[in-house]
């Protein structure tokens, strides 16, 4: 298959008839990892308590009330432990499936899938791929950047950075109309999930638009999104194709010294890299909210 017109949708069987010099995948190593330590948790933490005899009553109402606690407590536990491990665990098999995979380049073009690895449950035949010919790309630049966990001088995160990498694809025509329409129709795409008769929308890519620059950007590695390989190898690899240049960006600055807009757009820009439990603290630090009343803002944002 030979593509060399405009940007297009397609199928992702469409999309993968032809090798790809490069592919860019969820890591699935990490989420096996948790998963596992949580499951093994659920296990060991009972049998700890087991061994020392705490699930025994030693007599008289003290000793059996105390026993009883620590069946509730070691139950609330294996419970949290087994339902967090099953969330990792899943995650990680999504991940290890061929169809996980965000980004491939091949030397026609690169295709972007809209649709998040995890969503494998949707139908196969839905146009989620958006082809972006090699003409029509102008540059592409990597991004580095030290984001805050809270970015407000009052809380004891606010110290603590975590250094994020995008891919910016920068096209030569600002208009991203075709694939902004797609995106928002994956958002609202819903699917079945390992519970029967229960739905779920989908969450599509970690991607993010910006129609006025005509710029798109892909999450490479950032607290919800460890993409494979690694930066540097794509660098490598997409240097050898298109104009290509690396951005250290400036250090977020704290949120209480930005303006309304750009608070508003920070916590957004929060929640959408996997760092809601951050922007719900930082709103009920600078806003006085109950946590209640700060998903809610964050939801109306």
């Amino acid at each position: 298959m030979s593509r060399y017109g405009k940007i297009e949708l397609i199928t992702e069987a469409e999309a993968q008839q032809n090798p790809a010099l490069l592919t860019a995948k969820m890591s699935w190593i990490g989420h096996l990892i948790v998963g596992l330590f949580f499951l093994g948790w659920s296990v060991g933490f009972p049998l700890f308590l087991l061994n020392n005899g705490l699930f025994t009553a030693d007599g008289g109402l003290f000793g059996l009330l105390f026993a009883g606690f620590i069946w509730v407590f070691c139950s609330v536990i294996v419970l949290t432990c087994v339902l967090a491990g099953l969330v990792f665990l899943f995650s990680a098999l999504a991940a290890m499936k061929t169809s996980n995979w965000t980004l491939r380049a091949a030397p026609e073009g690169i295709y972007l899938k809209l649709r998040n690895y995890g969503d494998h449950r949707l139908s196969a035949a839905d146009p989620i791929v958006a082809f972006i010919p090699k003409r029509e790309i102008r540059r592409l630049k990597f991004v580095g950047q030290k984001t805050r966990m809270v970015a407000d001088a009052d809380v004891p995160e606010d110290n603590q950075t975590y250094k994020e990498e995008s891919l910016e694809i920068a096209l030569y025509g600002e208009d991203l109309s075709l694939i902004e329409h797609a995106f928002e129709e994956e958002h609202l795409r819903k699917g079945p999930t390992w519970i029967k008769g229960v739905t779920t929308r989908a969450k599509g890519a970690a991607l993010r638009l910006f129609p006025e620059s005509g710029v798109i950007r892909v999450d490479w590695k950032t607290r919800k999104t460890h993409l494979t390989p690694s930066v540097k190898t794509a660098m490598a690899v997409l240097g050898g194709l298109y104009d290509t240049e690396t951005e250290e960006a400036a250090e977020e600055a704290p949120l209480v010294t930005l303006s309304k807009e750009a608070q508003e757009e920070r916590l957004r820009e929060m929640v959408r890299r996997g760092d809601a439990i951050g922007a719900t603290a930082l709103v009920r630090e600078t806003q006085g909210l109950t946590l209640t009343q700060a998903h809610q803002y964050l939801k109306s944002l």
